[in-house]
C-alpha cells in the first residue's frame, strides 16, 4: 500500500495507493456513523445519574419521588393542585430560593437559626419528615426573596408607577334589585305605564308577575354584573332607586327590574380598596419580571419526562446549556 521514494535534492515522498485512500475515507465515515448513532440513542440521563431527577435549580436537586412527597406534605391546597400545576409552582419556588441565596438571604441570622433548629429537631426523622423539613426551608427562603423584592422602591425595581395616581380598577359594585316577569313586551309596556302613573311596585308584582320571586315581593337580593346578562347591569346602574325599567327578554318573557337600594360606600374605604388592588397588581407584575430574570441567570435542568407530563418548559438557560431554547 505504501512506498517510499527519493526525488530531487534527496527529498523523500510517501506514495499511497488509491485503495488505501478509499479505506481511510470509509473508516472515517464508519466512525462518524457510529458516533451519530451513539449520541442519538444513548440515554445521557442514565449515564449522568439524572434519570430519577425531577429538576435541578442552582444548588438544589429534587428527585421525582421527592417531588411527589413534597406535594403530599404541602397542605390541602397543594394536594388539590394537578401534578402539572404543583410542578410549575415548585419550580418557581426553587428559582426564588436560589435568588435568595444569590442575595445572601440564606446567611442572615434568622434563617441560619431556622436551619439549626430543624437540624436539632430532625435527628430521628424519617425520610418523609426530612423531605418535608427541607421543602419548608426552601419555601421560607423563597418567601424571603419575595419580601426582599417587594421591599425595593419602584425605581430600583425598574418600574415607572407613580404613587398617588388614581387607579383604573373598578371596585365590585352591587345593586339590590326587585323583578317582575311578564309574558311579552306588550304586557311589559302596560305595566311600565301603570308604574309611571303611580301604581306601586308591590301591587304590580302581585297582579301581573309570573316570576318565581313573586311570593317574596319580587325581591331577588343584591346582584352584581356577573349575575345578569351582558349589558343589563350597566343599564340598571343609571337608574335611580324606585324606578322600574325593562331589563331583557328571553324565552321566559320580559324581565323588568327596579333598583331597591344601593350600598352606602365610604369614599375612604373605596380609595383604600383601589390602592390595595393596585399594590397587588404591581407586586404580581414585579414578581413575574423577577422570575424571568432568574430563569435567564440561573443554571437549571428539568427532567424531559417532567417537561412533557407536567408541561414545565425550561427557559433560556439550563445546567447543561446556556442556550436551550
Amino acid at each position: 500500500m505504501f512506498e517510499k521514494i527519493t526525488v530531487i535534492d534527496n527529498h523523500e515522498m510517501l506514495l499511497v495507493s488509491q485503495r488505501a485512500v478509499f479505506m481511510f475515507i470509509g473508516f472515517l465515515l464508519l466512525m462518524t456513523f457510529a458516533l451519530m448513532s451513539f449520541f442519538l440513542w444513548a440515554d445521557f440521563d442514565s449515564l449522568l445519574g439524572r434519570k430519577h431527577l425531577a429538576m435541578k435549580v442552582g444548588q438544589t436537586s429534587i428527585s421525582l419521588e421527592e417531588l411527589k412527597k413534597i406535594q403530599n406534605v404541602s397542605g390541602i391546597r397543594a394536594k388539590q393542585l394537578s401534578e402539572a400545576a404543583f410542578a410549575t409552582d415548585f419550580f418557581e419556588t426553587l428559582l426564588l430560593a436560589e435568588g435568595a441565596r444569590q442575595n445572601g438571604l440564606d446567611r442572615k441570622p434568622e434563617f441560619q437559626q431556622k436551619i439549626s433548629d430543624f437540624a436539632a429537631a430532625g435527628r430521628n426523622d424519617s425520610d418523609d419528615d426530612a423531605v418535608a423539613r427541607a421543602a419548608f426551608l426552601i419555601e421560607e427562603l423563597a418567601e424571603a426573596e419575595r419580601q426582599h423584592l417587594f421591599s425595593q422602591p419602584a425605581a430600583a425595581a425598574g418600574e415607572t408607577e407613580k404613587v398617588g395616581q388614581p387607579g383604573t380598577a373598578t371596585p365590585r359594585v352591587r345593586l339590590h334589585l326587585k323583578t317582575i316577569l311578564l309574558a311579552d313586551a306588550a304586557s311589559a309596556s302596560e305595566v311600565l305605564a301603570q308604574h309611571a302613573s303611580g301604581t306601586s311596585f308591590a301591587e304590580l308584582n302581585a297582579s301581573h308577575s309570573r316570576s318565581l320571586y313573586r311570593g317574596v315581593g319580587g325581591d331577588i337580593g343584591w346582584k352584581s354584573e356577573s349575575d345578569l346578562p351582558e349589558g343589563v347591569f350597566a343599564k340598571l346602574l343609571g337608574l335611580a332607586p324606585g324606578v322600574l325599567a325593562e331589563g331583557f327578554s328571553d324565552q321566559a318573557g320580559t324581565h323588568l327590574y327596579l333598583v331597591s337600594a344601593r350600598p352606602e360606600e365610604d369614599p375612604a374605604v373605596a380609595t383604600r380598596s383601589l390602592r390595595e388592588q393596585k399594590l397587588r397588581e404591581s407586586r404580581k407584575s414585579r414578581l413575574m419580571r423577577h422570575l424571568i430574570e432568574l430563569k435567564n441567570s440561573i443554571d437549571y435542568w428539568i427532567n424531559p419526562i417532567l417537561q412533557i407530563k407536567c408541561q414545565v418548559t425550561p427557559g433560556q438557560r439550563t445546567a447543561d446549556s446556556a442556550e436551550n431554547r
